[in-house]
């Protein structure tokens, strides 16, 4: 069975020892092809989704993802049978080193958890129907959101570290570094950035003249970024450390090409060249010619992984002739030398040593314990004291370079704890200022960066902030600056600068935003107290309110106050020294209407009637006697509380109220008997009321009326001369 014909590529992926999985990405079929016999014994066709299909694999797992349908199909694997996954939709799909998938489905906006072929878990992590990237960092899914620049990684348990890039619509990495770096190359601006998941800090490198141009996936390897660039056909390079961004043009018939990681080494790859250009953990470069026209013989080749690798269909060429063998002549057996002790000693100076008598074929080994420095001779194969054949290779094995740990976000005694045991030097420095008290002293930067090769004894520089920073407060509640300022682990003084608006808000504050304090160090805080309410009592009222407003305090006026000490506050509400919010409103009470002098006639003799007036004359004939005391118009009723009006009667019926012409005064309007109602004429208070006394009227035997306040001259007076005998009652009360 033939897997592939003329041009078509291959995308092949050894799942694990015993399979192999081979996509025909110009027909649609997914052939399964077991390593020991290599003859296909399983097929997946999906013709209409041809160019559509992905294989993913991780911790012996495989899905084929179909880009045309959205279907997820998982095809081998030790986690439960095969079959397709109940899932809505997706765009794309990762498996971690535990065989666990993970797969992103736009329409819900949802992170698909699958074991198998069953969604054990869905986490909500972007909005419906928004775009994301999917990938893998430090072997768990992250979502890159390319409408918000957001990078978040995720577990089981849901959101575990978040950081915001500022890369928008962005190119995200490949899945499988691991390192917590991941990279973001936007073609509109020509920007690379990358996220570190430990310190959640992001980082801005620009690329050169690349605006605009068109990239493929980054690949993040040991401290370096791998961007293919598909406009210039170059690979950029860009070195985390430095800083620095170096190109190698990639020799690409098809004008494009792909890059993977396998063997510790990073490789560039287009299905028509006959080059493949790979580069090693220091990041150099080797070219090898797969057709063997020019390559060089002991490159290193990649091993079969789950990472996929698109190959070309290459028919091999017609023999038309065997080959001739030419047969070496016999030549001398060459003299054997004693391998030299060189262990201990420097790699230059033991490959020295090694000279003439043989070659020195120095190789680092790493993850080596012991107290030996870098570049240090561990052995050497032959071992020292063999013989072994003149100008033969003797392989060095020396200690290599220590890989630098990360330590940023670990307090920063740990941080040198962790970098002494990695044989490195620690050099402490304080610089910048923490968000809060519990971020002092942990490691914000480190130079060398995290990952990156280092000779024992080299000095790392961790930095931390000695300080907290002084967060912005004014024009904040008291209560909630101090919340925050308690917060970040400073202390919070408050100080009252002073009352008015706005109230309980802060004014000022020391130090100033910015600066930076010790923990527990003090921040105070100014503000404007409640106003205190003044004392208004015996104050004019524009006086009372003029005092209110200097207060920041509003005026509110009651002109119904019944006392004879006019255009004076009597009574106030809050009392003073009361505090009160700036803007609200104090009541005070006061009197501003006058009463009229209540003047008493007597009709002409022998009549002994009476006529009583509010500051007015008599009827004509009628002789002035006294004043009984104070009331008001009838026109003032309602400007003073409790006053009612008192209406006045005429007699025009003798028979009835026994003497024309005489007068009667009630608070009532209704009908007397001979009397005929001449309208309101005056106004007293119906109830009594402090300072005030009761007018009373009286009445003889014969049936004339009289008015008198009992005690006075008058009272007395008409009482002792029958009035009162027949009647004797209040008709209200009067100053």
């Amino acid at each position: 069975m033939k897997l592939a014909v003329g041009k078509e590529t291959l995308e092949v992926v050894q799942v694990g020892p015993d399979s192999i999985w081979v996509v025909n990405n110009d027909t649609g079929v997914a052939t399964r092809l077991p390593t020991d016999t290599l003859r296909p014994d399983r097929s997946e066709r999906h013709p209409e989704s041809k160019g559509k299909l992905d294989l993913v694999t991780g911790g012996g797992e495989t899905y084929l993802v179909d880009r045309r349908t959205g279907g997820l199909k998982k095809l081998d694997g030790k986690r439960g049978g095969r079959g397709q996954v109940g899932t809505p939709p997706i765009s794309a799909a990762v498996v971690d080193s535990t065989g666990t998938a993970w797969a992103y489905s736009a329409g819900g906006g949802e992170l698909l958890e699958i074991d198998g072929t069953t969604v054990k878990g869905r986490q909500q992590v972007a909005a419906p129907g928004e775009a994301a990237a999917l990938t893998l960092v430090s072997d768990a899914p992250v979502i890159y959101r390319q409408t918000t620049g957001q990078a978040a990684l995720y577990g089981s348990g849901g959101l575990r570290r978040q950081v915001d890039l500022g890369a928008r619509n962005g190119v995200v990495s490949q899945p499988g570094t691991a390192s917590p770096l991941v990279a973001v190359v936007v073609p509109s601006t020509g920007v690379l950035t990358t996220g570190d998941f430990n310190s959640r800090h992001a980082r801005n490198l620009r690329l050169p003249g690349r605006e605009g141009h068109t990239f493929d996936a980054p690949v993040v390897h040991h401290g370096r970024v791998y961007i293919p660039d598909l406009t210039e056909l170059q690979v950029l390079i860009a070195d985390l450390a430095t800083g620095k961004v170096r190109q190698e043009t990639v020799e690409s018939p098809s004008n494009g090409f792909q890059l993977t990681v396998r063997d510790d080494r990073v490789w560039v790859n287009d299905p028509k060249s006959p080059v493949v250009i790979s580069f090693d953990s220091s990041g150099r470069k080797t070219s090898i010619d797969v057709d063997g026209a020019g390559g060089l013989a002991d490159n290193p080749l990649p091993t079969p992984s789950p990472t996929r690798t698109v190959l070309p269909v290459r028919q091999p060429p017609p023999v038309t002739a065997a080959p001739k063998v030419s047969r070496p002549s016999a030549s001398p057996t060459p003299r054997r030398e004693v391998v030299p002790d060189v262990v201990g000693l420097p790699r230059e100076q033991a490959c020295a040593r090694l000279r003439p008598e043989f070659r020195c074929l120095p190789v680092a080994q790493s993850g080596v314990d012991g107290q030996a420095e870098t570049d240090t001779v561990l052995a050497t194969d032959p071992a020292a004291g063999s013989r072994a054949a003149r100008g033969s290779a003797v392989t060095v094995l020396y200690r290599g370079p220590v890989t630098v740990p990360a330590v940023v976000g670990v307090p920063a005694a740990q941080a040198c704890e962790a970098l002494l045991k990695a044989r490195l030097k620690c050099a402490q420095r304080s610089e910048g200022l923490a968000k809060a008290a519990a971020q002092v002293g942990v490691v914000t930067a480190q130079d060398p960066r995290p990952d990156t090769p280092a000779a024992t004894g080299t000095t790392v520089t961790v930095v931390s902030p000695a300080q907290v920073e002084v967060g912005t407060f004014t024009g904040r509640p008291v209560a909630e600056a101090c919340a925050a300022v308690q917060q970040a682990g400073l202390a919070c003084a408050q100080q009252e600068s002073g009352q008015g608006a706005p109230t309980a808000v802060v004014q000022t504050q020391t130090p100033a935003a910015g600066a930076g304090l010790p923990p527990g160090g003090t921040v105070t805080v100014t503000y404007l107290g409640e106003p205190v309410v003044p004392n208004l009592v015996g104050q004019p009222p524009d006086a009372a309110c003029a005092l209110l407003r200097q207060a920041q305090l509003e005026c509110a006026p009651n002109d119904n106050e019944p006392t004879l000490d006019l255009n004076k506050v009597h009574g106030q509400d809050p009392a003073p020294g009361a505090r009160l919010a700036a803007g609200k409103p104090v009541t005070f009470t006061f009197e501003s209407t006058a009463p009229t002098p209540l003047l008493r006639y007597k009709s002409p003799a022998p009549n002994r009637a009476n006529f009583i007036s509010a500051g007015g004359a008599g009827p004509a004939g009628w002789s002035s006697q006294s004043t009984l005391g104070q009331v008001y118009r009838a026109d003032q009723v309602g400007s003073v509380p409790g006053v009612v009006p008192i209406y006045q009667f005429r007699c025009q019926i003798a028979d009835k109220c026994r003497e024309p012409g005489s007068y009667y005064f009630s608070q009532g309007s209704g009908n007397h008997a001979g009397f005929v109602l001449e309208g309101p004429a005056f106004a007293c208070f119906q109830n009594p009321v402090p300072g005030t006394r009761e007018l009373h009227a009286l009445m003889n035997g014969e049936g004339t009326w009289v008015w008198a306040v009992p005690g006075s001259a008058e009272y007395q007076h008409f009482t002792s001369t029958g009035f009162g005998s027949k009647y004797d009652f209040r008709v209200c009360n009067i100053w």
